[in-house]
């Protein structure tokens, strides 16, 4: 061993060649080699190992305690359970002893202050959905009076619709009479121009120029007829035009009276919804604050069930719904004296 050592060293001081993977292996080789040495002395020294023994045996000793620890806390609670669950079907069964008239009297008093405040519950569930009711009801009443109107609104607009279509139209006519007429009068005074020249021209003829003149004046004839016709179709439609106004006047009246009453409807049912939606709102908060109380009152039975259940354990009052009741508690009371045997013999 001495002369492999030596050797490995005077490889080490020669000059710088790679030689980490030997290195490395010889770094392993050593720790090795140490902690055999190590475990040699171990056993030669008496005390050292049982030194070690003993803290080993203590740290199991340890382990244990807190293992048989833990299960004498987790039978402990399942005594405690089983104490309250024995109190509660004793009241249940509404067995008493002379000890437990006492508690006995607390969860009457508990009792009857939890079922006044369920029947208090009961009623303002009752009320919310009376409320509730109510809302559907007054939806579908002001849901069926829109409907109503809209069925109502809409003759008048599609009334409307046609008659401004119609008023269009004679609008349209009227434009067009009044070039018609316009056009008319260019026409007549062309006309009337002719039948002056054609009377003042002197190279004419008299027959020529009655012959003319009869044509001229037949041509203004025609024109001046057709001209008093549109003139009356105008006038016409000047008198149509202001009916056709005061009819979608009138039109326009009914649909906003049926809007307005429409606007109305949807007021009223907003805001008969908005008082009912309070009214809920208002019963459960209130709902909320009995809720609480019920879960309060059934916290302070819980201890008054464990002290019925301790005396009902004690005295044993026979009854064919405890005696399971007492046969776990019994084995849970063994349980716990073995755990704690265990625990002092440790």
């Amino acid at each position: 061993m001495k002369a492999f050592l030596l050797s490995e060293f005077a490889l080490q001081t020669q000059p710088a060649v790679p030689r980490e993977g030997m290195r490395f292996w010889v770094f392993w080789f050593l720790l090795s080699v140490i902690l055999l040495l190590v475990f040699f002395i171990f056993l030669r020294e008496k005390r050292l190992r049982q030194r070690l023994n003993l803290f080993l045996s203590r740290a199991k000793r340890g382990f244990i305690k807190s293992r048989l620890q833990a299960r004498l806390k987790k039978e402990n609670l399942k005594k405690a359970n089983l104490i309250r669950e024995l109190g509660e079907e004793t009241r249940k069964q509404g067995i008493s002893v002379e000890e437990s008239k006492e508690v006995d009297e607390e969860l009457k008093t508990l009792e009857d202050n939890m079922n006044a405040s369920q029947t208090e519950m009961k009623e303002m569930d009752s009320q919310i959905e009376m409320f509730k009711n109510q809302l559907e009801e007054i939806s579908q009443k002001h849901e069926d009076q829109i409907k109503k109107m809209e069925a109502e609104i809409k003759p008048y607009i599609e009334k409307m619709t046609k008659t401004k279509e119609k008023e269009k139209l004679v609008e349209l006519d009227l434009i067009k009479k009044q070039h018609k007429i316009e056009d008319a009068d260019i026409k007549l005074k062309a006309a009337r121009k002719e039948a002056k020249e054609i009377e003042e021209n002197a190279e004419l003829s008299a027959e020529e120029k009655r012959t003319q003149g009869k044509e001229a004046k037949e041509k203004i004839i025609n024109l001046e007829n057709k001209k008093e016709k549109t003139q009356e179709e105008l006038e016409a439609l000047r008198e149509e035009r202001p009916a056709l106004e005061k009819e979608i006047k009138e039109l326009q009246r009914r649909i906003n009276d049926c809007e307005r009453t429409i606007k109305k409807i949807d007021k009223e049912k907003k805001e008969q919804t908005r008082t009912i939606h309070k009214e809920i709102k208002e019963l459960g908060k209130s709902k909320q604050k009995v809720q609480k109380k019920i879960e309060e009152i059934a916290q302070q039975k819980e201890p008054l069930f464990e002290s019925l259940g301790k005396i009902i354990d004690e005295v044993r009052v026979k009854h064919k719904k405890l005696t399971i009741f007492y046969s776990q508690i019994d084995r849970t009371n063994r349980n716990i004296q073995e755990i704690e045997t265990n625990i002092q013999n440790l």
